[in-house]
């Protein structure tokens, strides 16, 4: 009786890749919290609002703030690191992508808010968070026994 597995290799270039992308990806997201984001505010002060509108204020509370939600989606990335297949720190990458979007969109609408390095801390490692999620995968191969 022949039986076919398929098993998964993956390389040791492939997993130091990935892990170098996730933590220079999470690294950028947690780091760029605590940079300015606009109007010399650190992204732990920039209010949830940024996300929606234009006249967004700050807040003390970094739970409630937009700096607040890019170090949970650093570490759920690194968290991604758990399990081989990459797809929860390419989903982590992903909505840091969408959230700096947003925020971007609404900063470029208001009159007196600019770009700031924080909030292209924050997208780089995102950036850097979906590359990763895609590296260190391996060639399917099937063996026969």
């Amino acid at each position: 009786m022949v039986m076919h597995h398929t098993t998964s290799r993956v390389g040791p270039t492939g997993v130091t890749s990935r892990i170098l992308l996730t933590v220079l990806g999470a690294a950028g997201l947690v780091v760029g919290a605590f940079l300015d984001w606009t109007r010399d505010l650190q992204g732990t002060h920039v209010s949830w609002r940024a996300l929606y509108q234009d006249t967004f204020g700050s807040t003390d509370n970094i739970v409630q703030s937009i700096g607040g939600a890019s170090i949970l989606v650093g570490l759920v990335a690194v968290l991604g690191l758990a399990d081989m297949s990459g797809w929860l720190t390419r989903l982590a990458g992903a909505v840091g992508i969408v959230g700096s979007i947003l925020v971007i969109i609404q900063i470029e609408g208001a009159s007196d808010h600019s770009l700031q390095t924080g909030l292209w801390f924050a997208l780089v490692g995102s950036v850097l968070c979906v590359a990763a999620g895609f590296t260190g995968w391996g060639r399917s191969t099937y063996i026969d026994e």
